[in-house]
C-alpha cells in the first residue's frame, strides 16, 4: 500500500506550524497591546468556534491553544506543499508567497464562515498586523522545517 506521507510530513509540519502559531501569536498580541490593531489574536482563533469571547486569562488560553491547532493544520499543508509541490531552494521567500495565500483565504474567502467581526477589515492597523503576522507565520514553519531536516531528506 502507498503512503501519501514521504518525509513524516505530519510530525515536521505540526511542529513547525505550531512554533510559527506561537511566533505569530505574540506578534498580533504586541500590535493590539500597542495600539497599532484594536483586536488581538483571539479574534481569529476563537471567532471559528465560538460566537463571542472575553477578554479573560481562560479565553485568551483557549485562544492560544486554538492557534496552535490551527497553526499545526496549515503547518501539515505547507509541509506536504514542500514535500510533494515546491523545491526547497528559496523556501523562505516561497513560505512568504503560501503566508499570502493563507492571508487572502483567511480574511478573503472565509472572513463571513468565519464569523470575524465585521469592521475588522476596515481597520487599517488590524488588517497590517494580519498580515504581517501571517508572513511571520508562513516564514518561521518554513525555517523551522529547514531546521529540523525536512528539506534535507530522501525519498
Amino acid at each position: 500500500m502507498q503512503q501519501l506521507e514521504r518525509k513524516n510530513d505530519f510530525l515536521h509540519g505540526v511542529k513547525a506550524g505550531m512554533a510559527g502559531a506561537a511566533v505569530k501569536y505574540g506578534f498580533n498580541e504586541l500590535m493590539q497591546l500597542i495600539g497599532i490593531a484594536k483586536y488581538d489574536n483571539n479574534v481569529t482563533s476563537l471567532t471559528v468556534v465560538f460566537s463571542t469571547y472575553q477578554h479573560t486569562p481562560f479565553y485568551w488560553l483557549i485562544g492560544f491553544l486554538h492557534a496552535l491547532m490551527i497553526g499545526a493544520f496549515f503547518g501539515v499543508c505547507i509541509a506536504f506543499v514542500f514535500d510533494y509541490i515546491l523545491t526547497p531552494q528559496y523556501y523562505l521567500l516561497k513560505s512568504l508567497g503560501i503566508g499570502v495565500f493563507i492571508y487572502f483565504l483567511n480574511f478573503g474567502l472565509m472572513a463571513r464562515a468565519f464569523h470575524y467581526p465585521s469592521d475588522l477589515s476596515r481597520l487599517p492597523g488590524d488588517v497590517i498586523s494580519m498580515f504581517i503576522s501571517l508572513l511571520l507565520y508562513a516564514a518561521v514553519t518554513g525555517w523551522v522545517l529547514k531546521k529540523q531536516g525536512f528539506f534535507e531528506q530522501s525519498e
